[in-house]
C-alpha cells in the first residue's frame, strides 16, 4: 500500500498562493512572487508571503483588479531587496575619517545616537575580528594586519594573505535613525521580519552592532557578499555549519570552498546568528530569480551619479532615490 502524503496547511497556502500568481499577476512580477514563495528562509515567513498574495487573489475575484499582486511584489522589492542591496557594504570605519567611510561627509553624522552607533563599531570589529581569528571566515586568507600582533595569529593554516573587514549581515544604515531621511525605516524592517519569519527588534538602534550580526570577510568576498552575489545558507542539523552560495558571472570563479564551518576563538563572542544569515541567502535568492536585474541595474546607475552630484549622499537618502526611481519602472509597466 502506497504511503499517505501529508499535506500540511502551510503547504497548501504555497500551492493556493502560486496558482493565484500564475492565473492572475501582471507578468512583471509573476517572477518575483514565485521567488518570494519559494525562497522565504521558514515555514513561518512563507506562510506570510503566502497570506498576502491569498488576500489579493480573493481581492482580484472580487473586483477583477490585479493591482493588489503588483502591490506586494513592490512591498518587498522595495522594502527587502533593494534597501538591503543599496545599503549593504556602507559600514562605516572608525578608525579613519568620515569622508573616507561609508558616510559620505562629516555632516552626514548629526543625531548622539548615530553618532554612538558608529563610535561603538570599532570594539566591534576589534573583537569580530578576534572572534574569527582574523581571517575571512569564507576563503580562509588571513589579514595581513594581524602579524603584527604576534605569532599566535598564524597558528590555524590558511590560504594566504588578504586585507579583511567586517561586514554587517543585516546592513548597519539600516538602523533606526530619528533624521527625517530614515522615513522608510519603518516599513523596510516590518518587511524584512515579514519575508525573515522572524523578530528582528534587538537589531534596532544600537543593536544593529551586536556580535552575531557581523562576520569578518576579505576585501574581495566582502564585496560580492553586499553585493548579494555571495552567502551563507544554513546545513540543517550541522550547527554553525553552512553551504557557500554563489551567484553572477565573477563570484562562482572566486575558488570559495562548498562549505564552511564557523568558529570562535573567543569564547565570550557569539557567533554569527544563523537566522541572520538564512535571511540574507534568502533575499540574495529572490533577487537573482525575480527576473528584475535589468531594474536593479538601472537603479544603482542612477544612484552612482546621484552620489557623484549630492551635498548630502548618505544612506537614508540614498534608500530613498533607489524606492522612487523603482517606482518609475512600475509606471511604466503598468
Amino acid at each position: 500500500m502506497p504511503a499517505l502524503t501529508v499535506t500540511t496547511e502551510s503547504q497548501n497556502q504555497a500551492i493556493q498562493a502560486t496558482t493565484i500568481v500564475r492565473k492572475f499577476a501582471h507578468l512583471r512580477d509573476q517572477a518575483l512572487l514565485l521567488a518570494l514563495l519559494e525562497y522565504a528562509p521558514n515555514e513561518k515567513a512563507k506562510a506570510n508571503v503566502a497570506h498576502k498574495i491569498i488576500q489579493c487573489g480573493d481581492s482580484y475575484r472580487a473586483e477583477g483588479d490585479s493591482r493588489c499582486l503588483s502591490q506586494v511584489a513592490d512591498f518587498f522589492w522595495r522594502n527587502v531587496i533593494l534597501p538591503v542591496r543599496v545599503t549593504g557594504g556602507k559600514t562605516p570605519e572608525p578608525r579613519s575619517r568620515l569622508s573616507q567611510s561609508g558616510l559620505s561627509s562629516a555632516g552626514d553624522v548629526r543625531s548622539p545616537a548615530e553618532t554612538e552607533a558608529i563610535n561603538d563599531l570599532k570594539t566591534v570589529i576589534e573583537t569580530a575580528a578576534a572572534r574569527d581569528n582574523h581571517r575571512c571566515v569564507i576563503s580562509g586568507k588571513l589579514d595581513p594586519e594581524s602579524i603584527a600582533s604576534g605569532p599566535e595569529a598564524l597558528s590555524v593554516p590558511g590560504n594566504g594573505l588578504e586585507v579583511t573587514r567586517v561586514a554587517h549581515i543585516i546592513p548597519f544604515s539600516l538602523r533606526d535613525s530619528s533624521r527625517a531621511t530614515s522615513g522608510h525605516l519603518p516599513s523596510i524592517w516590518s518587511a524584512l521580519e515579514c519575508f525573515g519569519g522572524i523578530d528582528l527588534g534587538a537589531l534596532m538602534h544600537g543593536g544593529i552592532n551586536s556580535l552575531d550580526n557581523v562576520i569578518t570577510l576579505s576585501a574581495t568576498v566582502h564585496r560580492y557578499f553586499t553585493e548579494l552575489q555571495v552567502a551563507l545558507e544554513p546545513i540543517p542539523e550541522s550547527p554553525n555549519t553552512y553551504a557557500v552560495r554563489t551567484w553572477g558571472k565573477v563570484a562562482p570563479r572566486l575558488g570559495l570552498p562548498k562549505t564552511v564551518k564557523l568558529l570562535s576563538t573567543a569564547p565570550d563572542a557569539p557567533l554569527p546568528n544563523p537566522t541572520y544569515l538564512a535571511l540574507h541567502c534568502a533575499i540574495c535568492r529572490v533577487l537573482w530569480a525575480s527576473a528584475r536585474g535589468e531594474e536593479l541595474k538601472d537603479v544603482l546607475d542612477d544612484l552612482e551619479e546621484v552620489a557623484m552630484l549630492a551635498s548630502d549622499g548618505s544612506s537614508a537618502n540614498l534608500i530613498n532615490i533607489a524606492i522612487y526611481r523603482s517606482l518609475a519602472f512600475s509606471r511604466v509597466e503598468a
